[in-house]
């Protein structure tokens, strides 16, 4: 069973990542599948900040461990996310520009 979950998720993801990137794609659509990958990470880096805070009370090295693996995340998060999409974004629009007259 756990397989089959695990199967299910990896389809689940991968689709939205290749979705979110693909031209083909209608951007409504695309900015979904984008939003749904953000929420997501959002949600796993949350997780880990708040099990960071709830082991700080108990082991404070535990706890600044898991701060610091949260703050990590957050950061490479945000450097993949401008990487993936805005780079790609702000090519688009300046190849556009140069096939205006």
């Amino acid at each position: 069973m756990d397989l089959l979950v695990e199967i299910v998720m990896d389809l689940i993801a991968e689709g939205l990542s290749e979705t979110s990137k693909s031209a083909k794609v209608p951007r409504p659509i695309r900015y979904i599948a984008i939003g749904l990958i953000v929420l997501f990470s959002c949600a796993v880096i949350g997780l880990v900040f708040l099990v960071g805070y709830m082991l700080l009370q108990e082991t404070p090295l535990g706890g600044a461990a898991f701060l610091l693996l949260g703050m990590f995340l957050a950061v490479m998060g945000v450097y993949k996310f401008r990487k993936t999409y805005l780079e790609k974004v702000c090519q688009v629009e300046e190849s556009a520009d140069e096939k205006q007259p």
